[in-house]
């Protein structure tokens, strides 16, 4: 009996100093990830991530990290510092103990649960935050932690509805934000994503002759979701994609009171491994709907990077990390200009693909650059040599006529309009139409006679090509430089390609109407 009573006592002493040996052990684990996690936080130049509190215990510890941002120059001094503090609660295992009697904590076997919150006196902004929330914690993040190091991070923010808020607002509805993430251990892998229902701001109405607005005006979203799912691969870039989607924008101006909405608006990122040095890229813009005022319209934008060396993208990251692509210090500057020589040596493409669809017509435009090894310059002494390893080049635009024709006269009439009032002049809008029509149908026929537009049915068309050093509009070649005769010839026009900013005086139609219709030795004048 004194023996088996002697086990016992032995077993439970083991007992204990096992649970006390892994409870240590995964406290340790738990701060070699919080290190991790705020490594990884100071890889952004423009925040910088410190540990004002570290109380470690046996079964907890408490944690507070400094938050702050590098601001700029221009800043405000008398503006408040953005600037922050997070606070952690950090639960340590083996034992289903972590957590107990903390709201949210859940009860889990190993690692160990670290719950972060918002510390309310930190600054400003987090003082007037929880004003609004009043006795709830205006966000909370849970995150489980594995032995291995991965992570399971859950983030609420809970719903607001506020009126008269400040001096700027006059309601601020908000229906709280969730999110989900995933990270694999040493950063290798993330996945996951947030989610919010509903936006709603409304500013406070201009005063009565207020020269400026009061608030912003009115601002709304629905349905808003973040994604990300990415996987660290060659050359320690993170692979795979990310996503931005808003189901409803919309808003309007205060001063103009100009609505503007988009439905079903996405942005998507894309960085995937192509051959064992190369990487591609691709960002895409699109909405199914765009509002502003009475136009409307559906459109999309593509821009893809491809044939890029993996090595070089890499240190441009690094490059970026370091500098936040701030240009001020001459030696950034020189260090990009040397990567972006290294990164040509790969002949990387480019292609930026546009199309738009509006009441008026449709626009479709496509560009897509191939590089060539710029050789032995340097482009410390002058950038404008990389331009050189431009090897071809293909451009082509087509636009419905009616769309065209419709924007050019719109831009036309506001050059007109400002002219005229530079000039203490007066025209009717009829009469400002008429000029403007007159004026674009005069450079579209300019245009297509010197064969830089050609017109197919209802639409404008025109191709430019690069290749061989030599530039051709349309398979007409193009002189990239004016020969001596040109320099020295003053007989030659030139055909402006796009609207002149402005029109002379002399060269300006007469407002139908107007005097300068009838016979006279003066100068015509808009009525």
């Amino acid at each position: 009996m004194k023996k088996l009573l002697g086990i016992i006592v032995v077993v439970l002493i083991l007992a204990v100093a096992g649970f006390v040996g892994a409870a240590y052990w995964s406290g340790r684990q738990a701060e070699r990830w919080y290190q991790d996690a705020l490594a990884q936080g100071t890889n952004n130049p423009d925040i910088k991530l410190s540990t004002t509190s570290y109380q470690r215990g046996l079964f907890s510890s408490q944690i507070e990290t400094r938050v702050q941002f590098t601001l700029p120059e221009a800043h405000d001094p008398n503006q408040p510092d953005p600037s922050f503090t997070i606070r952690q609660e950090v639960y340590h295992g083996p034992l289903p103990l972590a957590g107990r009697g903390v709201p949210g904590v859940p009860m889990q076997w190993g690692g160990a649960v670290v719950r972060a919150t918002l510390d309310p006196n930190s600054s400003a902004w987090t003082r007037e935050l929880a004003k609004w929330y009043g006795d709830q914690e205006p966000m909370v993040a849970i995150s489980r932690v594995g032995f291995d190091g991965a992570s399971d991070t859950s983030i609420t923010v809970p719903p607001l509805n506020l009126e008269q808020v400040g001096d700027d607002l006059q309601s601020l509805k908000f229906s709280g934000l969730q999110g989900q993430f995933q990270v694999a251990p040493h950063n290798a892998a993330i996945q996951g994503g947030m989610s919010a229902d509903s936006l709603e701001v409304v500013g406070k109405p201009m005063e009565a002759g207020a020269d400026q607005p009061v608030g912003i005006g009115q601002f709304g979203l629905r349905n808003l979701t973040v994604t990300v799912n990415q996987r660290k691969g060659a050359f320690d870039l993170m692979f795979g994609e990310s996503s931005l989607k808003i189901g409803e924008l919309r808003g309007q101006d205060q001063p103009a009171k100009t609505p503007f909405a988009i439905d079903n608006l996405s942005v998507t990122g894309n960085l995937s491994q192509t051959t064992p040095e190369q990487v591609a890229g691709e960002v895409i813009f699109k909405a199914d709907k765009v509002t502003v005022g009475e136009q409307s319209g559906t459109g999309s934008v593509r821009l893809a990077l491809g044939k890029l060396d993996g090595a070089t993208a890499a240190r441009i990251e690094q490059w970026q990390q370091k500098t936040a692509g701030k240009l001020d210090d001459p030696q950034a500057l020189d260090d990009l200009l040397e990567l972006m020589k290294a990164l040509l040596r790969g002949k990387p493409e480019f292609v930026l693909d546009t199309q738009a669809t509006l009441a008026q017509g449709e626009w479709r435009g496509k560009l897509t650059l191939n590089f060539q090894d710029p050789g032995a310059i340097n482009p410390a002494q002058d950038p404008m040599s990389l331009l050189g390893a431009l090897e071809k080049g293909l451009a082509d635009i087509t636009a419905s006529k009616p769309l065209v024709e419709t924007v050019l006269i719109g831009q036309a009439k506001q050059n007109l309009q400002a002219q005229l009032k530079e000039q203490g002049q007066e025209a009717g809008e009829q009469a400002v139409q008429t000029m403007a029509e007159q004026q674009v149908a005069q450079q579209l026929q300019g245009l297509m006679a010197a064969g830089f537009v050609r017109l197919e049915g209802d639409r404008y068309q025109t191709t430019a090509r690069f290749e061989g050093g030599k530039l051709f509009v349309n398979d007409q070649e193009i002189p990239l430089a004016p020969s001596v005769d040109q320099e020295s010839s003053n007989d030659v026009e030139t055909m402006p390609l796009m609207p002149d900013d402005g029109v002379k005086e002399e060269e300006m139609p007469s407002a139908p109407g107007s005097d300068a219709e009838k016979p006279s030795q003066e100068k015509p004048t808009p009525q």
